[in-house]
């Protein structure tokens, strides 16, 4: 229970985790040699879903998908349950119910995903939320299963300690938390430890909910790879692979002619070695019964079935002539350095078009043509370094730079004479608490007038009746700004909105 009372207090926000999506879980399966089921007529569990952020945007974009979620969290649980009524979706539940004691009647999913549960849970629960797993994936299903590793916690477990000892157990969350904040700058001035030094600064500005849950909850199990990977075996579940982004690529010396059985221990080997030399924080595993097919290390031979989408800018001109280093930057702030020419090229298509996807043959193609309008003076499109681009291009999806796909889905490229936001977009920004989804699954920043703006648009004004509106709205709130700028600022923000996929 008060576990339970911690996450009403200070709960997490309940926000779209990329890394999650079915799509994109069934893409990277695929390059492990796993097919998964179609996610867009899926079943979806989502274990400790909150208000359900994450789930309600799936079920929106897959109208014949059937999705449950369920929340330990009474008062975030009747939240989302009190959205989803709102919003008119028959397609998707959220139960207040405990994961060790689910209703039997739930049948079995095609995709179970459990994000910042499973190291968070005592052991007993850890067993319960796999047994879940098990029983209700579906023969070829995929769960998704997040927890943080020993390997990267082993440096930070004197700051988890150091802040336990010196608050007050017994405190409401949030009066803890701050009482956190001040031990924080204690050991700001005793501490000499860099890399301690620099996720107290890391936490002195992050979320509330993620300094309470990941360093004074009362359980925090970090585990090595090799123990988990004992405990799915013990539930009758294998690994498929990894869905964070991975920074060495997993390759096995004399494999040649191996079957995927063959090849499970040495990859485990691999993976734990990788662990130990990047100090791993966080693993996001995608895991499957163990009577399914066995999976096996990616493979780049495997692109030409998936499709890819991008979104990243580069702060200079492109220079598609040399194999000069250059820098490409996502949203959250991550530089990709890419060399190849070739994969220049495609960023800057994948990047255009976004948030649609390109195959990978219809990409190959545009990045010839690209190449030979653009690019060396005696590039000759006949000889263009196919597996080498794909080489590049697999590393750079390992990365996450480049996320694949087996939806490549359909949206508005701009705003048009009567902007119109969706449903979903529309009911998010009009409530409060609620953080407005991209149509990749981003969390779409906006400050108070961007949320006003995409409540507002239901088709029935055009771009100077949106800015006066706007005048009006923003006067009424202590803001008086010039009709011209607002109107700048109007069409700025619905350029945004098509950007994320937010319009029809």
């Amino acid at each position: 229970m008060d576990t339970l009372a911690s996450y009403d207090e200070l709960p997490y926000d309940s926000l779209p985790l990329p890394e999650t999506q079915p799509d994109v879980l069934a893409a990277l399966a695929k390059l492990h040699g796993f097919d998964a089921p179609d996610p867009c007529r899926a079943r979806i569990l989502e274990l400790g879903c909150a208000q359900g952020g994450n789930l309600i945007p799936l079920a929106w974009r897959w109208p014949e998908s059937d999705c449950v979620g369920v929340e330990l969290s009474r008062v975030q649980a009747q939240a989302g349950a009190d959205f989803v009524q709102r919003l008119g979706l028959a397609n998707v539940r959220i139960l207040h119910a405990d994961l060790a004691a689910l209703p039997a009647d739930l049948g079995t999913f095609d995709y179970i995903l459990a994000h910042g549960v499973f190291s968070w849970v005592p052991p007993a629960v850890q067993g319960a939320l796999l047994d879940v797993c098990r029983r209700h994936l579906s023969p070829k299903g995929l769960a998704y299963v997040s927890f943080n590793v020993a390997a990267g916690w082993r440096g930070l477990q004197p700051l988890r300690a150091a802040l336990v000892e010196r608050t007050a157990a017994e405190l409401p969350a949030p009066e803890r938390y701050r009482q956190a904040l001040a031990v924080l700058d204690d050991l700001q001035a005793e501490w000499r430890d860099p890399l301690l030094l620099k996720e107290i600064a890391y936490l002195k500005t992050a979320a509330p909910s993620y300094l309470f849950h990941e360093y004074l909850a009362d359980t925090h199990t970090p585990l090595s790879f090799a123990e988990f990977a004992a405990a799915l075996d013990a539930h009758g579940l294998r690994y498929v692979g990894e869905a964070g982004p991975r920074r060495a690529r997993v390759a096995l010396e004399d494999a040649w002619g191996l079957i995927p059985e063959s090849m499970s221990g040495r990859w485990q080997d691999a993976e734990i070695a990788l662990d130990d030399a990047f100090a791993t924080r966080f693993r996001r595993a995608m895991i499957a019964r163990d009577d399914a097919p066995c999976a096996q290390p990616p493979r780049p031979d495997v692109m030409s079935g998936l499709a890819f989408h991008a979104d990243l800018a580069c702060h200079e001109e492109i220079d598609l002539d040399d194999g000069v280093e250059q820098h490409f930057v996502s949203p959250a702030g991550n530089h990709f350095p890419v060399v190849s020419p070739a994969l220049k090229a495609a960023l800057m298509l994948l990047s255009m078009r976004y948030p649609a996807a390109l195959d990978y043959a219809r990409l190959v193609d545009a990045t010839r043509a690209l190449l030979a309008e653009h690019g060396p003076a005696d590039f000759d499109p006949a000889r263009f370094d196919e597996p080498a681009f794909r080489e590049a291009l697999f590393d750079l999806t390992m990365l996450h730079g480049v996320i694949p796909t087996v939806w490549p889905g359909r949206f508005a490229d701009e705003p048009g004479e009567l902007p119109r936001a969706h449903d979903l977009a529309r009911a998010q920004a009009r409530a409060a608490g609620w953080i407005v989804s991209g149509a990749r699954h981003v969390a779409v920043d906006l400050d108070f007038a961007g949320r006003l703006l995409l409540g507002a648009l239901d088709g029935s004004r055009d771009l100077d009746e949106l800015a006066a509106w706007m005048r009006a709205q923003l006067a009424e709130n202590g803001l008086a700004l010039p009709l011209e700028q607002i109107a700048e600022l109007t069409r700025q923000q619905l350029w945004l909105y098509a950007r994320q996929g937010l319009l029809v």
